[in-house]
């Protein structure tokens, strides 16, 4: 058996919920409360996942402590499986794996939008459609970089991450999209018109 200087990170983690009265006593397990119910699926080196974890159980054992200051028995089966169903709609915890495969999804997205919007400029003022639409994928990844992969890297929950990913194409790809479409009509016209 290890000593507790002994442990890693992610199994020093792992013994501060298995040690919480409510995982010892079996509520989190009752009330089904997602990745609390089953800790030895989780792996040790899953740190961001555990720190997730954490969180979620900080949040279980409040809420389990107002249902039972309000005289709730949360020792009754269906009261504790209504508290986790509250529980898990405070989101799905994710690995860094999903919350890292979105952030480049997303800077992709923004890459490929930027590129052709700007390429299609280029069009427009009588240049190389492929040189603008470098300089516009260029543009999409710093503007990535600087404001929305660090952000959605860091989301711990498919909700947030869900959120943030819609938030971003809306203030980000949305308006280049109708700017896109204004230069697809420019230089529609010039070429109908002014060739």
């Amino acid at each position: 058996m290890k000593k507790l200087e002994d442990l890693n990170k992610g199994e020093l983690i792992k013994a501060d919920l298995y040690s919480r009265p409510n995982a010892m006593n079996g509520k989190y397990r009752t009330g089904q409360i997602f990745g609390l119910d089953n800790l030895a699926e989780i792996k040790d080196n899953d740190i961001f996942f555990l720190e997730t974890l954490k969180v979620r159980a900080d949040s279980a054992d409040k809420m389990i402590a107002e249902a039972e200051a309000q005289g709730k028995d949360t020792t009754d089966l269906n009261v504790m499986r209504d508290l986790g169903k509250e529980i898990n709609a405070l989101g799905k915890p994710i690995h860094r794996s999903e919350s890292i495969m979105t952030a480049i999804m997303n800077t992709l997205q923004l890459m490929i939008t930027y590129g052709i919007v700007i390429g299609i400029w280029g069009l427009v003022f009588k240049k190389s459609f492929l040189i603008f639409g470098l300089y516009g994928a260029m543009a999409g990844l710093l503007i990535s970089l600087l404001f929305i992969a660090p952000v959605t890297a860091s989301q711990r929950t498919k909700e947030r991450i869900k959120d943030t990913s819609f938030g971003a194409s809306l203030m980000l790809v949305t308006p280049v999209i109708y700017i896109g479409i204004a230069g697809l009509v420019v230089w529609v016209i010039r070429l109908i018109f002014f060739n």
